[in-house]
């Protein structure tokens, strides 16, 4: 009877352990799942990709559609762990999966001119070459505006909410604001911030106290009007502040690194001015993001 009852325990293990076995196997992936980006040229371009937990490989280069050859920054590899699982190139992790990222020199892509859209070569350490489709990357000069923007403050939280600040030393009219990637804007809600502007929330257009306090609350009560509602043009006095707050959607598992283009013209003398308002993230993904972005991408 004992024997019979330990050969019962051994199967029920052995059983379970296989199992296990085939639920890891049935969760690896076969290669690295890449997010869909938008990089429009400012910023340090940040390649990331989904990859197997166990996986030690590192992507090295990528040949973009526009024929150009990127190689990535070399101090990645100086500063590996042993464990793939916590080398410097991971932002997130799950019992399966790690969320990694590549970066390349910005100054190196503008001097390429790099324009790509859609698929790429993506090339490996290991030797392993993919083709996956990485979305829109390019480049643009350097746009520092016209110095009548003064930077007051910026935050940024982990529940995809950032905000900036500013605060106009000339009298102004805001006559438009422009995107060079339309589709991400549907996916990341923002609000405007004037006093000329009806709105909600915050009537001094916030201040330190004011943004920690807004970080957490519901977008109804964010102060500012939506940017698809406003009627430009906008006018500004001289020692006004000007917000814009900005709110990702949730689950929409995608890198963006872009400028949003405010132009208008100073009210004394007419003269143009153009002023870029930085819009980007910092992909960091739960064990529910990472299976759903697998999941998207197997639909395709």
């Amino acid at each position: 009877m004992k024997g019979k009852t330990f050969m019962i325990s051994l199967l029920i293990i052995a059983i379970s352990w296989g199992g296990n076995l085939w639920f890891y196997q049935s969760k690896q992936l076969k290669e690295p799942v890449f997010l869909e980006h938008f990089y429009g040229g400012v910023g340090m371009f940040e390649l990331y990709y989904l990859t197997n937990r166990d996986d030690p490989a590192q992507v090295v280069s990528v040949e973009f559609s526009d024929g150009t050859t990127l190689h990535a920054e070399s101090d990645y590899y100086a500063l590996q762990n042993e464990n793939p699982a916590y080398g410097p190139d991971v932002r997130s992790r799950s019992s399966h999966y790690l969320l990694k990222t590549t970066r390349f020199d910005e100054q190196q892509m503008r001097e390429m001119s790099v324009d790509h859209e859609g698929q790429a070569t993506i090339h490996f350490n290991n030797g392993k070459t993919i083709i996956s489709d990485i979305g829109k990357v390019t480049t643009s000069e350097l746009r520092d505006g016209n110095g009548i923007f003064r930077s007051q403050s910026s935050s940024s939280s982990s529940n995809g909410r950032s905000i900036r600040s500013f605060t106009v030393v000339e009298d102004i009219k805001i006559e438009s604001m422009t995107s060079p990637f339309p589709d991400v804007d549907e996916d990341v809600k923002m609000k405007l911030y004037t006093s000329s502007i009806g709105s909600t929330g915050t009537p001094d257009g916030g201040g330190p106290r004011s943004y920690s306090k807004e970080m957490d609350k519901d977008w109804s009560e964010v102060a500012g009007a939506p940017l698809e509602s406003i009627d430009f043009p906008i006018e500004m006095k001289r020692g006004e502040r000007i917000r814009l707050t900005m709110q990702e959607k949730p689950n929409e598992i995608r890198s963006y690194s872009y400028e949003i283009v405010m132009e208008g013209k100073m009210i004394n003398g007419e003269q143009p001015f153009m002023q870029p308002f930085y819009v980007s993230n910092d992909p960091q993904f739960s064990t529910e993001q990472m299976d759903l972005l697998i999941e998207r991408r197997r639909s395709r």
